[in-house]
């Protein structure tokens, strides 16, 4: 079975899609999100995993600022020149990069970075759930030409399911000012600028998304006992942690709220993720020097501790391990062998290494 190159959408369908590659690191990305947004576009960001590693705000902004980030492999290879082992690694280290900044499983299409692959590449693509090749108009503004060369490049393109090939990165400085030029030509062509999956969407194909967990064995006996954990007992206390927890910038603020108000009252609400409902008694708050430094929510599935929220008001990876040692303490005490999490699992993972506790990460089916 060989996965699908997309070089289009429905010609039948008043919509395109701009897409930009790589990732910036001097340039500010804003400079390619406000054109976007002033021209009332989505845009689509294949962005390196490595990018997405560096930068996980900024991943995080192109999702809450309503477009759509995709993976370009994890270290922009040619993949018509890596056998099959690195292709495979390419792809996980991406998603597991996209899942850690996002909290969002990686949706499951790609593009190659130079546009380089062989039919072989298709075939291993094909064995990773449906994965797809988004390919397009190459905009030629790669190699940093003025913008007057990149809208004539891309122009003639510019019909019904068109898909065209920028780049968000230091070379194309000049990309911004074209996008906006392309944007406004579409228009007049009574063209919609959407995302890829709506995109996709036109030609009936539905978006399939990746995930990973860090499955952990509950130890035998803890190097350190959990410390200053409490669980929640009162609404006062749910509405001093909202406060408090805003001023953290945590992803799962960013991302999906604007106001505490909003914060406040998913706080309130069970939690029903990965096929678990949140077990409130099991919501629990890190209290130290006098105020919260983090939280944890829980719920249980046969013989896990499955966490499906947490967040610490330090983003070093050591405040895990205290949240860790909570979740040991607390499996242990209801009989379970073991504790899952979607969030941070690169870094779970480490920790369970270096505390010597056994651990894996798993793909999430």
């Amino acid at each position: 079975m060989t996965a699908e190159a997309v070089w289009k959408g429905n010609a039948n369908q008043a919509i395109c899609a701009f897409t930009f590659d790589d990732g910036p690191s001097q340039l500010p990305l804003e400079m390619w999100l406000d054109v976007l947004e002033e021209e009332e576009a989505i845009g689509t960001f294949f962005f390196t995993g490595e990018w997405i590693d560096r930068y996980p705000n900024k991943a995080r902004e192109i999702l809450s600022r309503g477009h759509v980030l995709a993976p370009h492999t994890y270290h922009h290879r040619r993949m018509a020149q890596v056998p099959k082992s690195v292709f495979l690694e390419e792809l996980k280290l991406t998603e597991l990069a996209y899942q850690d900044a996002t909290g969002l499983p990686c949706p499951t299409f790609m593009r190659f970075p130079y546009c380089s692959y062989r039919e072989e590449n298709l075939e291993w693509l094909a064995e990773r759930d449906g994965y797809l090749d988004i390919e397009g108009i190459d905009s030629g503004d790669w190699a940093g030409v003025p913008a007057e060369n990149i809208v004539a490049q891309a122009e003639p393109g510019l019909v019904n399911g068109a898909i065209v090939v920028m780049h968000s990165n230091d070379i194309a400085k000049h990309s911004p000012e074209a996008l906006r030029e392309l944007i406004r030509i579409a228009k007049q062509r009574g063209l919609k600028a959407v995302g890829i999956p709506e995109l996709l969407g036109s030609l009936g194909i539905a978006v399939g998304h990746k995930s990973w967990k860090v499955a952990v064995e509950v130890p035998a006996e803890l190097d350190l006992p959990a410390e200053n954990w409490v669980p929640l007992k009162s609404r006062e206390e749910l509405i001093k942690l909202a406060a408090q927890s805003i001023e953290w910038r945590i992803r799962q603020y960013t991302l999906y709220f604007k106001s505490e108000c909003e914060w406040l009252k998913h706080l309130e609400n069970s939690l029903h993720e990965f096929r678990v409902i949140e077990d409130r008694q099991l919501f629990h708050l890190w209290e130290f020097s006098g105020s919260y430094w983090g939280y944890v929510r829980a719920g249980v599935m046969k013989d896990t501790l499955v966490l499906l929220d947490f967040a610490a008001k330090e983003a070093q990876a050591d405040t895990l391990v205290y949240m860790l040692r909570w979740a040991a303490e607390t499996a242990s005490k209801l009989g379970l062998t073991r504790i899952e999490a979607r969030h941070d699992i690169r870094r779970i993972n480490q920790m369970c290494r270096q505390l010597g506790w056994q651990s894996e990460i798993l793909e999430d089916q």
